[in-house]
């Protein structure tokens, strides 16, 4: 395993964890829901390392953002 791969999967755990789900007992939904966040916050994570702003990182769910926003720091 590379180690972006583990990086997400931190990510992705720690997500499961925050929300109590249980990823290989959940419904279609609560998988959908945690893949997005995972994804989410781990470009958000990969932005924030790069230096770049939150506009880099596509919204969360295609959820606009304010331009206000857009301009902070990952």
């Amino acid at each position: 395993m590379t180690a972006e791969n583990i990086q997400f999967l931190d990510i992705f755990f720690a997500v499961c964890k925050r929300y109590k789900i249980d990823y290989y007992h959940a419904t279609p939904t609560q998988r959908g829901f945690v893949d997005a966040v995972a994804a989410h916050e781990y470009a958000m994570k990969q932005a924030r390392q790069q230096g770049l702003t939150r506009e880099a990182v596509p919204p969360f769910l295609g959820i606009k953002r304010s331009e206000r926003s857009n301009n902070r720091p990952a």
